[in-house]
Protein backbone atom coordinates (compact mmCIF):
# COMPACT_ATOMS: atom_id res chain seq x y z
CA UNK A 1 0.00 0.00 0.00
CA UNK A 2 2.74 2.46 -0.78
CA UNK A 3 1.24 4.36 -3.66
CA UNK A 4 -0.33 7.06 -1.54
CA UNK A 5 0.87 6.18 1.85
CA UNK A 6 2.51 9.47 2.72
CA UNK A 7 -0.31 11.54 1.31
CA UNK A 8 -3.09 9.90 3.25
CA UNK A 9 -2.01 10.38 6.86
CA UNK A 10 -1.66 14.13 6.30
CA UNK A 11 -5.13 14.55 4.85
CA UNK A 12 -6.96 11.52 6.12
CA UNK A 13 -9.45 13.24 8.41
CA UNK A 14 -11.09 14.80 5.41
CA UNK A 15 -10.61 11.87 3.06
CA UNK A 16 -12.40 9.38 5.25
CA UNK A 17 -15.97 10.29 4.31
CA UNK A 18 -15.15 11.53 0.81
CA UNK A 19 -15.83 10.29 -2.59
CA UNK A 20 -11.79 9.52 -4.13
CA UNK A 21 2.47 -15.53 -1.12
CA UNK A 22 0.47 -18.72 -1.60
CA UNK A 23 -2.43 -19.79 0.47
CA UNK A 24 -1.85 -22.64 2.83
CA UNK A 25 -5.56 -23.35 2.81
CA UNK A 26 -6.78 -25.70 0.10
CA UNK A 27 -10.18 -24.05 -0.08
CA UNK A 28 -12.73 -23.87 -2.83
CA UNK A 29 -15.25 -21.07 -3.44
CA UNK A 30 -18.53 -21.72 -1.68
CA UNK A 31 -22.05 -20.67 -2.49
CA UNK A 32 -23.05 -17.29 -1.06
CA UNK A 33 -25.96 -14.94 -1.28
CA UNK A 34 -26.31 -13.53 -4.78
CA UNK A 35 -27.15 -9.88 -5.32
CA UNK A 36 -29.45 -10.89 -8.12
CA UNK A 37 -31.67 -12.84 -5.76
CA UNK A 38 -32.68 -16.49 -5.90
CA UNK A 39 -35.84 -18.54 -5.53
CA UNK A 40 -33.99 -20.97 -3.28
CA UNK A 41 -33.79 -20.05 0.40
CA UNK A 42 -30.37 -18.93 1.58
CA UNK A 43 -28.99 -21.06 4.37
CA UNK A 44 -27.35 -19.37 7.31
CA UNK A 45 -23.70 -20.27 7.70
CA UNK A 46 -21.86 -21.36 10.78
CA UNK A 47 -20.90 -18.32 12.87
CA UNK A 48 -17.44 -16.95 12.22
CA UNK A 49 -15.36 -14.07 13.56
CA UNK A 50 -13.10 -12.26 11.12
CA UNK A 51 -10.13 -10.45 12.60
CA UNK A 52 -9.57 -7.31 10.54
CA UNK A 53 -6.57 -5.04 11.11
CA UNK A 54 -6.47 -1.53 9.68
CA UNK A 55 -4.37 1.52 10.47
CA UNK A 56 -5.67 4.69 12.02
CA UNK A 57 -6.11 6.89 15.05
CA UNK A 58 -9.52 7.63 16.51
CA UNK A 59 -11.00 10.97 15.42
CA UNK A 60 -8.29 11.33 12.79
CA UNK A 61 -8.99 8.27 10.65
CA UNK A 62 -12.09 6.71 12.17
CA UNK A 63 -14.87 7.52 14.62
CA UNK A 64 -18.05 5.91 16.01
CA UNK A 65 -17.53 2.69 14.04
CA UNK A 66 -19.12 0.18 16.44
CA UNK A 67 -22.80 0.96 15.60
CA UNK A 68 -22.07 0.38 11.92
CA UNK A 69 -20.37 -2.95 12.59
CA UNK A 70 -23.36 -4.01 14.68
CA UNK A 71 -25.69 -2.94 11.85
CA UNK A 72 -23.71 -5.06 9.38
CA UNK A 73 -23.87 -8.06 11.68
CA UNK A 74 -27.62 -7.56 12.13
CA UNK A 75 -28.27 -7.30 8.38
CA UNK A 76 -26.27 -10.42 7.56
CA UNK A 77 -27.11 -12.63 10.55
CA UNK A 78 -29.21 -14.99 8.43
CA UNK A 79 -26.75 -15.14 5.55
CA UNK A 80 -23.07 -14.42 6.22
CA UNK A 81 -23.44 -14.88 10.00
CA UNK A 82 -20.16 -13.04 10.43
CA UNK A 83 -18.84 -11.09 13.40
CA UNK A 84 -16.16 -8.47 12.76
CA UNK A 85 -13.32 -7.92 15.19
CA UNK A 86 -11.78 -4.69 13.92
CA UNK A 87 -8.44 -3.59 15.36
CA UNK A 88 -6.85 -0.20 14.66
CA UNK A 89 -3.10 0.43 14.85
CA UNK A 90 -1.59 3.95 14.73
CA UNK A 91 0.07 4.63 11.35
CA UNK A 92 3.46 5.23 12.99
CA UNK A 93 3.43 1.64 14.32
CA UNK A 94 1.53 -0.17 11.60
CA UNK A 95 4.40 -1.00 9.24
CA UNK A 96 6.55 -2.59 11.92
CA UNK A 97 3.69 -4.40 13.63
CA UNK A 98 2.26 -5.94 10.47
CA UNK A 99 5.59 -7.65 9.82
CA UNK A 100 5.56 -9.04 13.36
CA UNK A 101 1.99 -10.30 12.90
CA UNK A 102 2.93 -12.14 9.73
CA UNK A 103 6.17 -13.55 11.12
CA UNK A 104 4.41 -14.82 14.22
CA UNK A 105 1.51 -16.22 12.14
CA UNK A 106 -0.99 -14.42 14.37
CA UNK A 107 -4.68 -15.12 13.97
CA UNK A 108 -5.96 -12.40 11.64
CA UNK A 109 -7.81 -12.54 8.35
CA UNK A 110 -7.67 -9.22 6.53
CA UNK A 111 -5.26 -6.28 6.58
CA UNK A 112 -3.71 -3.43 4.58
CA UNK A 113 -0.29 -4.68 3.39
CA UNK A 114 2.23 -1.86 3.40
CA UNK A 115 5.01 -4.14 2.16
CA UNK A 116 2.90 -6.10 -0.29
CA UNK A 117 5.66 -7.00 -2.78
CA UNK A 118 7.97 -8.30 -0.07
CA UNK A 119 5.09 -10.05 1.71
CA UNK A 120 4.07 -11.77 -1.52
CA UNK A 121 7.65 -12.76 -2.31
CA UNK A 122 8.01 -14.23 1.18
CA UNK A 123 4.88 -16.36 0.74
CA UNK A 124 3.06 -14.48 3.51
CA UNK A 125 -0.03 -13.58 1.45
CA UNK A 126 -2.81 -15.84 0.21
CA UNK A 127 -3.23 -16.14 -3.55
CA UNK A 128 -6.78 -14.89 -4.17
CA UNK A 129 -6.86 -15.40 -7.94
CA UNK A 130 -9.71 -17.93 -7.92
CA UNK A 131 -12.12 -15.54 -6.21
CA UNK A 132 -12.16 -13.01 -9.06
CA UNK A 133 -14.00 -13.25 -12.37
CA UNK A 134 -15.93 -16.01 -10.62
CA UNK A 135 -19.76 -16.04 -10.81
CA UNK A 136 -19.91 -17.56 -7.33
CA UNK A 137 -18.68 -14.16 -6.11
CA UNK A 138 -20.90 -11.83 -8.16
CA UNK A 139 -20.03 -8.70 -6.20
CA UNK A 140 -16.32 -9.16 -6.76
CA UNK A 141 -16.91 -10.13 -10.39
CA UNK A 142 -18.84 -6.95 -11.07
CA UNK A 143 -16.61 -4.55 -9.14
CA UNK A 144 -13.21 -5.91 -10.21
CA UNK A 145 -12.79 -6.26 -13.95
CA UNK A 146 -10.18 -8.71 -15.28
CA UNK A 147 -8.08 -5.75 -16.48
CA UNK A 148 -8.23 -4.07 -13.07
CA UNK A 149 -7.16 -7.26 -11.33
CA UNK A 150 -4.46 -7.98 -13.91
CA UNK A 151 -2.96 -4.50 -13.54
CA UNK A 152 -2.59 -5.09 -9.82
CA UNK A 153 -1.11 -8.56 -9.82
CA UNK A 154 2.18 -9.24 -8.07
CA UNK A 155 4.46 -11.81 -9.68
CA UNK A 156 1.56 -12.82 -11.91
CA UNK A 157 -0.86 -13.64 -9.09
CA UNK A 158 -3.61 -11.85 -7.17
CA UNK A 159 -2.03 -11.50 -3.78
CA UNK A 160 -3.73 -8.15 -3.10
CA UNK A 161 -7.15 -6.65 -3.67
CA UNK A 162 -6.96 -3.17 -5.24
CA UNK A 163 -8.86 -0.54 -3.26
CA UNK A 164 -9.37 2.79 -5.03
CA UNK A 165 -12.30 4.75 -6.42
CA UNK A 166 -10.47 6.56 -9.21
CA UNK A 167 -6.94 6.46 -10.57
CA UNK A 168 -6.47 10.03 -9.47
CA UNK A 169 -7.62 12.39 -6.76
CA UNK A 170 -7.30 15.70 -8.57
CA UNK A 171 -4.57 17.76 -6.95
CA UNK A 172 -4.70 21.50 -6.65
CA UNK A 173 -4.70 24.61 -4.53
CA UNK A 174 -7.53 25.91 -2.38
CA UNK A 175 -7.77 29.66 -1.95
CA UNK A 176 -10.08 32.18 -0.33
CA UNK A 177 -12.32 33.48 -3.10
CA UNK A 178 -13.80 36.04 -0.71
CA UNK A 179 -10.33 37.57 -0.34
CA UNK A 180 -9.92 37.71 -4.11
CA UNK A 181 -13.17 39.64 -4.28
CA UNK A 182 -12.00 41.90 -1.48
CA UNK A 183 -8.79 42.71 -3.36
CA UNK A 184 -10.49 43.02 -6.76
CA UNK A 185 -8.41 40.18 -8.20
CA UNK A 186 -9.39 37.60 -10.83
CA UNK A 187 -9.81 33.87 -10.31
CA UNK A 188 -6.56 31.95 -10.00
CA UNK A 189 -5.61 30.18 -13.21
CA UNK A 190 -1.79 30.23 -13.17
CA UNK A 191 1.15 30.24 -10.80
CA UNK A 192 1.61 33.96 -11.46
CA UNK A 193 -1.99 34.54 -10.37
CA UNK A 194 -1.32 32.49 -7.26
CA UNK A 195 1.87 34.42 -6.50
CA UNK A 196 0.14 37.79 -6.85
CA UNK A 197 -2.71 36.65 -4.60
CA UNK A 198 -0.35 35.34 -1.91
CA UNK A 199 1.72 38.50 -2.11
CA UNK A 200 -1.40 40.59 -1.54
CA UNK A 201 -2.39 38.43 1.43
CA UNK A 202 1.06 38.74 2.99
CA UNK A 203 0.81 42.53 2.75
CA UNK A 204 -2.80 42.95 3.80
CA UNK A 205 -3.69 40.06 6.14
CA UNK A 206 -0.99 40.06 8.80
CA UNK A 207 -2.75 37.49 10.98
CA UNK A 208 -3.04 34.92 8.18
CA UNK A 209 -0.63 32.40 6.71
CA UNK A 210 -0.60 33.02 2.95
CA UNK A 211 0.19 29.39 2.01
CA UNK A 212 -0.23 26.47 4.42
CA UNK A 213 2.79 24.23 4.81
CA UNK A 214 2.21 20.63 3.71
CA UNK A 215 4.34 18.82 6.24
CA UNK A 216 8.01 19.70 5.84
CA UNK A 217 7.83 19.50 2.04
CA UNK A 218 5.63 22.54 1.90
CA UNK A 219 4.66 22.73 -1.75
CA UNK A 220 4.35 18.96 -2.29
CA UNK A 221 3.39 18.52 -5.99
CA UNK A 222 3.17 22.18 -6.94
CA UNK A 223 5.26 23.24 -9.94
CA UNK A 224 5.14 19.73 -11.44
CA UNK A 225 2.98 17.89 -13.98
CA UNK A 226 3.44 14.15 -13.66
CA UNK A 227 0.88 13.38 -16.39
CA UNK A 228 2.62 15.36 -19.12
CA UNK A 229 5.98 14.15 -17.84
CA UNK A 230 5.04 10.49 -18.26
CA UNK A 231 2.75 10.58 -21.31
CA UNK A 232 4.45 13.25 -23.40
CA UNK A 233 8.00 13.09 -22.11
CA UNK A 234 8.21 9.36 -21.28
CA UNK A 235 10.13 10.42 -18.18
CA UNK A 236 9.52 8.51 -14.94
CA UNK A 237 10.75 9.48 -11.47
CA UNK A 238 11.72 6.72 -9.03
CA UNK A 239 12.13 5.46 -6.14
CA UNK A 240 10.28 7.23 -3.36
CA UNK A 241 7.81 4.43 -2.76
CA UNK A 242 4.68 5.92 -1.26
CA UNK A 243 5.88 9.52 -1.37
CA UNK A 244 6.12 10.69 -4.98
CA UNK A 245 8.07 13.75 -3.93
CA UNK A 246 10.84 11.54 -2.52
CA UNK A 247 11.69 10.19 -5.97
CA UNK A 248 15.30 11.01 -6.80
CA UNK A 249 16.07 9.00 -9.97
CA UNK A 250 14.75 10.07 -13.37
CA UNK A 251 14.40 7.47 -16.14
CA UNK A 252 13.94 8.35 -19.79
CA UNK A 253 12.21 5.71 -21.93
CA UNK A 254 13.24 5.68 -25.60
CA UNK A 255 10.79 7.10 -28.11
CA UNK A 256 10.01 3.62 -29.46
CA UNK A 257 9.19 2.51 -25.92
CA UNK A 258 11.55 -0.46 -26.05
CA UNK A 259 14.42 0.52 -23.76
CA UNK A 260 15.84 2.97 -21.24
CA UNK A 261 17.46 5.88 -23.07
CA UNK A 262 18.83 7.59 -19.99
CA UNK A 263 18.84 7.35 -16.21
CA UNK A 264 20.14 9.93 -13.74
CA UNK A 265 19.83 11.08 -10.14
CA UNK A 266 19.41 14.41 -8.39
CA UNK A 267 22.63 16.40 -8.59
CA UNK A 268 24.21 14.30 -11.35
CA UNK A 269 26.28 16.28 -13.91
CA UNK A 270 24.57 17.94 -16.87
CA UNK A 271 26.08 15.34 -19.21
CA UNK A 272 23.92 12.68 -17.53
CA UNK A 273 20.81 14.85 -17.60
CA UNK A 274 21.39 15.43 -21.33
CA UNK A 275 19.96 11.96 -21.89
CA UNK A 276 16.64 13.06 -20.35
CA UNK A 277 14.17 15.26 -22.25
CA UNK A 278 15.04 18.65 -20.66
CA UNK A 279 11.41 19.79 -20.68
CA UNK A 280 10.64 16.97 -18.27
CA UNK A 281 14.14 16.44 -16.91
CA UNK A 282 16.67 18.96 -15.65
CA UNK A 283 14.74 22.11 -16.68
CA UNK A 284 11.59 20.64 -15.12
CA UNK A 285 13.38 19.78 -11.89
CA UNK A 286 15.19 23.09 -11.55
CA UNK A 287 11.97 25.02 -12.22
CA UNK A 288 10.29 23.03 -9.46
CA UNK A 289 12.98 23.85 -6.91
CA UNK A 290 13.42 27.47 -8.02
CA UNK A 291 9.67 28.09 -7.88
CA UNK A 292 9.62 26.65 -4.36
CA UNK A 293 12.34 29.16 -3.48
CA UNK A 294 10.37 31.98 -5.09
CA UNK A 295 7.21 31.10 -3.13
CA UNK A 296 9.10 30.36 0.11
CA UNK A 297 8.25 33.72 1.69
CA UNK A 298 4.57 32.75 1.78
CA UNK A 299 4.93 29.69 4.04
CA UNK A 300 5.61 29.63 7.81
CA UNK A 301 9.25 30.29 8.62
CA UNK A 302 9.36 27.20 10.85
CA UNK A 303 7.93 24.84 8.22
CA UNK A 304 10.87 22.42 8.48
CA UNK A 305 10.30 21.83 12.19
CA UNK A 306 6.67 22.76 12.93
CA UNK A 307 5.14 20.50 10.30
CA UNK A 308 1.59 20.39 11.67
CA UNK A 309 0.80 24.02 10.92
CA UNK A 310 0.54 27.25 12.88
CA UNK A 311 -3.08 27.23 14.03
CA UNK A 312 -3.66 30.45 12.11
CA UNK A 313 -6.08 30.83 9.22
CA UNK A 314 -4.63 29.87 5.83
CA UNK A 315 -5.33 31.87 2.69
CA UNK A 316 -4.33 28.98 0.41
CA UNK A 317 -2.75 25.55 0.43
CA UNK A 318 -2.39 22.21 -1.34
CA UNK A 319 -5.55 20.10 -1.40
CA UNK A 320 -6.98 17.13 -3.25
CA UNK A 321 -10.46 17.30 -4.76
CA UNK A 322 -11.85 14.73 -2.31
CA UNK A 323 -10.55 16.84 0.57
CA UNK A 324 -11.84 20.18 -0.72
CA UNK A 325 -15.29 20.14 0.93
CA UNK A 326 -13.81 19.09 4.25
CA UNK A 327 -11.20 21.84 4.04
CA UNK A 328 -13.92 24.34 3.21
CA UNK A 329 -16.04 23.17 6.15
CA UNK A 330 -13.11 23.53 8.52
CA UNK A 331 -12.41 27.08 7.41
CA UNK A 332 -16.07 28.13 7.39
CA UNK A 333 -16.47 26.81 10.94
CA UNK A 334 -14.07 29.57 12.00
CA UNK A 335 -14.86 32.14 9.29
CA UNK A 336 -18.55 31.65 8.31
CA UNK A 337 -18.37 34.13 5.43
CA UNK A 338 -15.33 32.48 3.87
CA UNK A 339 -15.69 31.16 0.32
CA UNK A 340 -13.18 28.76 -1.20
CA UNK A 341 -12.00 28.22 -4.75
CA UNK A 342 -10.09 25.29 -6.23
CA UNK A 343 -7.39 25.49 -8.90
CA UNK A 344 -6.08 22.21 -10.40
CA UNK A 345 -2.30 22.33 -10.76
CA UNK A 346 -1.96 19.89 -13.69
CA UNK A 347 -2.72 21.11 -17.21
CA UNK A 348 -4.90 18.19 -18.29
CA UNK A 349 -7.04 18.66 -15.18
CA UNK A 350 -7.44 22.36 -15.91
CA UNK A 351 -8.55 21.57 -19.46
CA UNK A 352 -10.46 18.36 -18.58
CA UNK A 353 -8.65 16.81 -21.52
CA UNK A 354 -9.52 13.18 -22.35
CA UNK A 355 -6.70 10.65 -22.47
CA UNK A 356 -4.22 12.94 -20.73
CA UNK A 357 -4.28 11.50 -17.21
CA UNK A 358 -1.38 9.08 -16.87
CA UNK A 359 -2.07 5.77 -15.16
CA UNK A 360 -0.46 2.41 -14.70
CA UNK A 361 -3.80 0.90 -13.71
CA UNK A 362 -2.57 0.29 -10.19
CA UNK A 363 -4.70 1.13 -7.18
CA UNK A 364 -3.52 3.45 -4.44
CA UNK A 365 -4.24 1.03 -1.63
CA UNK A 366 -4.71 -2.67 -1.14
CA UNK A 367 -6.16 -5.37 1.06
CA UNK A 368 -4.62 -8.78 1.61
CA UNK A 369 -5.27 -11.99 3.50
CA UNK A 370 -2.45 -13.74 5.37
CA UNK A 371 -1.57 -17.12 3.89
CA UNK A 372 -2.01 -18.57 7.37
CA UNK A 373 -5.65 -17.52 7.67
CA UNK A 374 -8.12 -20.39 8.11
CA UNK A 375 -11.06 -18.26 7.01
CA UNK A 376 -10.15 -17.14 3.50
CA UNK A 377 -13.47 -18.18 1.95
CA UNK A 378 -15.47 -16.41 4.64
CA UNK A 379 -13.32 -13.29 4.36
CA UNK A 380 -13.84 -13.16 0.61
CA UNK A 381 -17.59 -13.63 1.10
CA UNK A 382 -17.56 -10.61 3.40
CA UNK A 383 -15.77 -8.57 0.72
CA UNK A 384 -18.15 -9.86 -1.93
CA UNK A 385 -21.03 -8.51 0.19
CA UNK A 386 -19.39 -5.07 0.45
CA UNK A 387 -18.99 -4.80 -3.32
CA UNK A 388 -22.30 -6.45 -4.25
CA UNK A 389 -24.33 -3.26 -4.27
CA UNK A 390 -24.22 0.42 -3.44
CA UNK A 391 -26.29 0.01 -0.28
CA UNK A 392 -23.79 -2.41 1.25
CA UNK A 393 -20.82 -0.32 0.26
CA UNK A 394 -22.46 2.82 1.63
CA UNK A 395 -22.87 1.26 5.07
CA UNK A 396 -19.14 1.09 5.72
CA UNK A 397 -18.19 4.15 3.68
CA UNK A 398 -20.73 6.63 5.10
CA UNK A 399 -22.44 4.89 8.01
CA UNK A 400 -26.11 4.25 8.68
CA UNK A 401 -28.34 6.06 6.20
CA UNK A 402 -30.61 8.58 7.87
CA UNK A 403 -28.39 8.71 10.94
CA UNK A 404 -24.92 9.45 9.58
CA UNK A 405 -25.74 10.51 6.03
CA UNK A 406 -28.49 10.98 3.46
CA UNK A 407 -28.67 10.11 -0.20
CA UNK A 408 -28.96 13.06 -2.56
CA UNK A 409 -29.75 12.27 -6.18
CA UNK A 410 -28.40 9.13 -7.79
CA UNK A 411 -24.77 9.37 -6.69
CA UNK A 412 -24.47 12.12 -4.09
CA UNK A 413 -24.48 12.23 -0.30
CA UNK A 414 -24.91 14.82 2.42
CA UNK A 415 -25.05 15.10 6.20
CA UNK A 416 -28.52 15.04 7.78
CA UNK A 417 -29.63 18.31 9.34
CA UNK A 418 -28.28 18.76 12.86
CA UNK A 419 -25.50 16.18 12.55
CA UNK A 420 -22.17 17.45 13.87
CA UNK A 421 -19.44 16.34 11.44
CA UNK A 422 -16.90 16.49 14.27
CA UNK A 423 -18.80 13.72 16.09
CA UNK A 424 -20.28 11.82 13.16
CA UNK A 425 -19.23 8.43 11.82
CA UNK A 426 -15.88 8.41 10.05
CA UNK A 427 -14.29 5.51 8.22
CA UNK A 428 -11.24 5.34 5.92
CA UNK A 429 -12.92 3.96 2.82
CA UNK A 430 -9.57 3.82 1.04
CA UNK A 431 -8.71 0.88 3.31
CA UNK A 432 -11.81 -1.24 2.64
CA UNK A 433 -14.62 0.03 0.40
CA UNK A 434 -13.39 2.25 -2.44
CA UNK A 435 -14.03 0.94 -5.94
CA UNK A 436 -14.40 2.52 -9.41
CA UNK A 437 -17.94 1.12 -9.76
CA UNK A 438 -19.34 2.35 -6.42
CA UNK A 439 -18.98 6.08 -5.96
CA UNK A 440 -20.77 8.97 -4.38
CA UNK A 441 -19.75 12.61 -4.32
CA UNK A 442 -20.66 15.37 -1.88
CA UNK A 443 -23.96 17.11 -2.62
CA UNK A 444 -24.15 20.81 -3.32
CA UNK A 445 -20.89 21.15 -5.24
CA UNK A 446 -20.40 24.13 -7.55
CA UNK A 447 -20.73 23.22 -11.23
CA UNK A 448 -16.99 23.41 -11.84
CA UNK A 449 -16.15 21.02 -9.02
CA UNK A 450 -18.85 18.68 -10.31
CA UNK A 451 -17.05 18.67 -13.67
CA UNK A 452 -13.77 17.85 -11.96
CA UNK A 453 -15.35 14.85 -10.24
CA UNK A 454 -16.93 13.70 -13.49
CA UNK A 455 -13.54 13.94 -15.19
CA UNK A 456 -11.71 11.77 -12.70
CA UNK A 457 -14.38 9.07 -12.76
CA UNK A 458 -14.49 8.81 -16.58
CA UNK A 459 -12.42 5.91 -17.97
CA UNK A 460 -11.72 7.96 -21.10
CA UNK A 461 -9.81 10.53 -19.04
CA UNK A 462 -6.99 8.03 -18.57
CA UNK A 463 -4.20 6.63 -20.70
CA UNK A 464 -1.88 3.80 -19.77
CA UNK A 465 1.71 4.97 -19.72
CA UNK A 466 4.57 3.01 -21.26
CA UNK A 467 5.61 1.52 -17.90
CA UNK A 468 2.11 0.33 -16.95
CA UNK A 469 2.57 -3.12 -15.48
CA UNK A 470 6.13 -2.55 -14.30
CA UNK A 471 7.02 -2.94 -10.63
CA UNK A 472 10.52 -2.20 -9.43
CA UNK A 473 11.75 -5.14 -7.34
CA UNK A 474 13.80 -3.27 -4.77
CA UNK A 475 15.03 -6.35 -2.96
CA UNK A 476 18.42 -6.58 -4.80
CA UNK A 477 19.27 -3.01 -3.75
CA UNK A 478 17.22 -2.66 -0.59
CA UNK A 479 20.21 -1.65 1.52
CA UNK A 480 21.25 1.05 -0.92
CA UNK A 481 17.67 2.33 -1.16
CA UNK A 482 17.40 2.53 2.63
CA UNK A 483 20.59 4.59 2.77
CA UNK A 484 19.51 6.84 -0.13
CA UNK A 485 16.10 7.40 1.46
CA UNK A 486 17.87 8.74 4.53
CA UNK A 487 19.78 11.16 2.30
CA UNK A 488 16.60 12.28 0.57
CA UNK A 489 14.83 12.90 3.86
CA UNK A 490 17.72 15.14 4.85
CA UNK A 491 17.76 17.39 1.78
CA UNK A 492 14.34 17.32 0.07
CA UNK A 493 12.49 19.33 2.72
CA UNK A 494 14.85 22.24 2.01
CA UNK A 495 14.42 21.94 -1.77
CA UNK A 496 10.64 21.43 -1.74
CA UNK A 497 10.04 24.20 0.76
CA UNK A 498 12.42 26.64 -0.88
CA UNK A 499 15.00 27.08 1.87
CA UNK A 500 18.67 27.64 1.06
CA UNK A 501 20.53 27.52 -2.24
CA UNK A 502 19.24 24.96 -4.74
CA UNK A 503 22.58 24.06 -6.37
CA UNK A 504 24.33 23.79 -3.04
CA UNK A 505 21.74 21.35 -1.70
CA UNK A 506 21.81 19.31 -4.92
CA UNK A 507 25.59 19.08 -4.88
CA UNK A 508 25.72 17.88 -1.28
CA UNK A 509 22.80 15.52 -1.85
CA UNK A 510 24.48 13.98 -4.88
CA UNK A 511 27.71 13.32 -2.99
CA UNK A 512 25.76 11.58 -0.24
CA UNK A 513 23.68 9.61 -2.75
CA UNK A 514 26.83 8.41 -4.49
CA UNK A 515 28.28 7.30 -1.16
CA UNK A 516 25.02 5.48 -0.39
CA UNK A 517 25.04 3.43 -3.59
CA UNK A 518 22.72 5.33 -5.92
CA UNK A 519 24.66 4.17 -9.01
CA UNK A 520 23.95 0.55 -8.10
CA UNK A 521 20.24 1.40 -7.78
CA UNK A 522 20.25 3.12 -11.17
CA UNK A 523 21.87 0.11 -12.84
CA UNK A 524 19.44 -2.34 -11.24
CA UNK A 525 16.44 -0.16 -12.15
CA UNK A 526 17.62 0.22 -15.74
CA UNK A 527 18.13 -3.53 -16.14
CA UNK A 528 14.70 -4.34 -14.71
CA UNK A 529 12.94 -1.80 -16.95
CA UNK A 530 14.80 -3.02 -20.02
CA UNK A 531 13.82 -6.60 -19.22
CA UNK A 532 10.20 -5.55 -18.73
CA UNK A 533 10.07 -3.58 -21.99
CA UNK A 534 11.72 -6.40 -23.95
CA UNK A 535 9.03 -8.83 -22.78
CA UNK A 536 6.16 -6.41 -23.30
CA UNK A 537 3.78 -7.38 -26.07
Amino acid sequence: MRKKLFVIPLAVTLLAASIVGCSKEDSKPTEIESTAGSAAPVKSKEPVTLNVRLFGAENSHYRAVDPVIKEFEKRTKDTLNTTLNLTWTPPADYGTKQQLWLTAAEDFDLFVPWDKDKNAKDGALADLSKYFNNPQYPGLQKAFSPEYINDNKIFGKTFVIPITNAFMDMEGVFYRKDLLTKYGMKEISSYDDLYNYLDKVSQSEKDMVPFANYGNMAFFKLFTDINAQQLEGKVFPFTGGGNPKANYIYTQIAEDGKSVAGITAYGDPASEWAKINPKYGLDYLMNQFNQAKRFNKFIPADTLTATTGTGKQNAAGFVTLSNFKGTEAGIKAKVPNAELGFWPIFKNNQELAPGKQSTDGKAWNFLAIPATSKKIDRTMEFLDWIFSKQENNDLFTYGIEGTNWQSAGTNQWKLPDGVDPAKNYMFPGYQLTWNPTLNRIPAGLPDQLQKYYDYQFKPESYKKNVLAGFTFDQEPVKNEIAKCNTVIQKYLPFLLSGFGEVNEHLSKMNADLKASGVDKIKEELKNQINTFLAQKK
